[in-house]
């Protein structure tokens, strides 16, 4: 069974938000990748795609470790990211 987690996206580059439902076991540093890749794409290029990026939660202002899955990040449904 495919656990995911139902999150939203903050990318304050671009002003938008997005509600993404994300599987747990998933690395956070191909979580971000790939949320990086479709705010470029979304964008139509205006977000540039780099290794710079990172994932921080929106309420403790503490970023996620790249080695992590969401769920040993404790990444939970509702919570509010933000890709920087």
């Amino acid at each position: 069974m495919n656990h995911k987690v139902l999150v939203e996206v903050y990318i304050p580059e671009l002003d938008i938000k997005y509600d993404l439902f994300i599987p747990v076991n998933k690395k956070i540093g191909n979580v971000i990748i790939n949320l990086v890749k479709a705010a470029n794409e979304l964008s139509q290029g205006a977000y540039p795609i780099s290794a710079n990026h990172g994932l921080m939660n929106s309420d403790t202002c503490e970023f996620y470790n790249t080695d992590l899955n969401l769920k040993e990040a404790k990444v939970l449904n509702g919570m509010k990211l933000i890709l920087i």
